[in-house]
């Protein structure tokens, strides 16, 4: 009896070898099988669709307004029809909205949505009168900056929220009568945007309230989900009030420079704080180090400032993790879905950026 003792010590150390080698080469299996999906997707190069421009005007009567658009139409052709692409078979493209920042216009966003329409979206960007370029076109350099004070308004927001439902009617209403740039929209499928004002104009209609009200004024339940750059929480107060009921799937996006534009205070982490307040359920947060204000707007920087390296790896993660949230949410792309759930999009990250979901 005492000789087999050490045989059956011998053989439990073999055993339990045995079991630490096998979990340690299921988990470089999992590992390597993991980076390989995340190699095999590039959600930053541009897609495979033509995407033609062009700018419209439409009428709201009910409300005596004219809206200026830029559509974003992407045109299948008969390679990407033949080599398989499933949007270029289908012909049905989500439809995503964009809404420029104060002083914008419908050009506002282009970076963007030129990148979503050529993987196959119908992207309107909008332009907002009273909140738009009129503000500070053809006033003096020393008047510009009150200008672009007068037009941040809660009559504005109220305004732009008006636009973008309206917009959303047109959508539903040129789809349906086979406008030639809505003819292969899907309209059931609408994702909303929009950069600094455009960003609370997303949160309005997305489900924010506002914090001494107890109704949803802006709430669009058409939409399906969407996505703000440089949000914001001007007003501190209930914040869980304010942004508890957005229950739609959300990515905000921030930077750490990407703090106040006309003196009102603002800090970067304010605009992370609409985000806290989410309920969980499709949340996503990216701040990038060193990213301000002008680099998450999808314009060209032009007179604003140089254009660096940092701004270009900026664009290309937001081009890139945008594209893979709007796969999941709107085409329901599980892989895209994973690859944002399971922190792919880490491997595009520099080390001081920082991406959470819940």
């Amino acid at each position: 009896m005492k000789r087999a003792w050490p045989f059956f010590w011998r053989y439990l150390l073999v055993v339990a070898i045995s079991c630490v080698l096998a979990f340690v080469i299921s988990q470089n299996k999992a590992a390597a099988q993991a980076a390989a999906v995340v190699k095999a997707v590039d959600y930053s190069a541009a897609g495979p669709l033509p995407v033609k421009s062009v700018t419209q005007s439409w009428t709201d009567a009910r409300r005596t307004r004219e809206l200026p658009v830029r559509i974003y139409q992407p045109e299948p052709t008969a390679s990407s029809a033949a080599g398989g692409d499933k949007d270029a078979a289908a012909a049905r493209f989500p439809v995503i909205l964009f809404s420029h920042g104060l002083g914008g216009n419908r050009d506002g966003g282009a970076r963007w949505a030129r990148h979503w329409a050529s993987h196959g979206y119908v992207v309107v960007a909008i332009q907002h009168p009273g909140s738009d370029d009129s503000l500070w076109k053809g006033r003096a350099p020393g008047e510009v900056e009150q200008g672009l004070k007068r037009g941040m308004t809660l009559t504005n927001l109220g305004l732009r929220v008006g636009d973008v439902q309206f917009a959303i009617d047109e959508v539903v209403r040129r789809s349906a009568a086979g406008e030639t740039e809505f003819v292969r929209a899907d309209a059931k499928k609408i994702g909303m945007s929009g950069h600094s004002f455009g960003a609370q104009t997303t949160l309005s209609v997305a489900g924010q309230k506002a914090p001494t009200l107890g109704g949803q004024s802006g709430l669009d339940l058409r939409i399906v989900a969407a996505v703000a750059f440089s949000p914001n929480a001007r007003n501190k107060n209930r914040l869980p009030h304010q942004f508890g009921d957005i229950r739609i799937p959300l990515m905000s996006i921030t930077g750490t420079e990407d703090g106040s534009i006309l003196g009102d205070g603002t800090r970067y982490q304010d605009r992370i704080t609409p985000w806290e307040h989410m309920p969980a359920g499709g949340k996503y947060l990216l701040v990038f180090d060193a990213g301000d204000h002008m680099v998450f707007g999808g314009h060209e920087l032009g007179s604003r400032r140089p254009e660096t390296a940092r701004d270009r790896e900026i664009q290309a993660d937001v081009n890139a993790a945008t594209l893979a949230f709007w796969n999941a949410t709107l085409k329901g792309d599980q892989a895209a879905r994973k690859w944002l759930d399971s922190g792919g999009i880490n491997v595009l990250l520099e080390s001081r950026d920082r991406f959470a979901a819940k």
